[in-house]
């Protein structure tokens, strides 16, 4: 492996803006067009998923999963690595469990099990898809935040170990037999 030729700056500040807001991290180490692509991506994925649920599939509850699997948000285990768009769940949710009133009108608090019910028998498939686009939106995230942490991969092209390709031979190793 070669040195990489970004500059990676700090990559643990790098990893948490690119928690924070997708994309953050990349533009952060100068990698513009990369960090818009990513929060082009992420967060239209994450955006998309939320408004097919109407702002009511991502939420988090303080549930013991060994206890209550039913009740576990499963969901928001992925959603929570969208970074700050997801986190007013969870902070709903623990002004929830400590006795206050959610703030933000209602945003992301957990819903009651009849306003999930309506919702499912009104948008039907709509309310799954989106759980999962919100879900695969943090999932793909953590793929952004490794690359903010350890940059870009690189092959030495010129290395020992590698075969040399011949591109007239139709990709068969030097040395080797057609």
């Amino acid at each position: 492996m070669t040195e990489p030729s970004v500059n990676l700056r700090n990559p643990a500040l790098a990893a948490l803006l690119a928690w924070l807001i997708p994309g953050a991290g990349h533009i952060y180490q100068g990698r513009i067009g990369k960090g818009i692509l990513y929060a082009i991506c992420i967060l239209g994925l994450f955006f998309i998923g939320l408004i097919m649920g109407e702002g009511k599939i991502v939420y988090w509850r303080w549930v013991n999963p060994l206890q209550n699997p039913e009740k576990f948000p499963l969901y928001y285990l992925g959603q929570f690595f969208v970074g700050l768009p997801s986190l007013p769940a969870l902070l709903q949710s623990l002004l929830e469990r400590y006795g206050h009133a959610p703030i933000l009108g209602g945003f992301m608090a957990e819903p009651s099990q009849n306003a999930l019910n309506a919702l499912q028998n009104r948008l039907g498939k709509l309310v799954e898809i989106g759980s999962i686009y919100t879900c695969v939106a943090g999932l793909l995230n953590i793929l952004a935040i490794y690359d903010a942490f350890d940059g870009p991969a690189y092959q030495d092209e010129t290395s020992p170990d590698a075969p040399a390709v011949r591109a007239s031979a139709g990709g068969i190793p030097a040395g080797g037999s057609a």
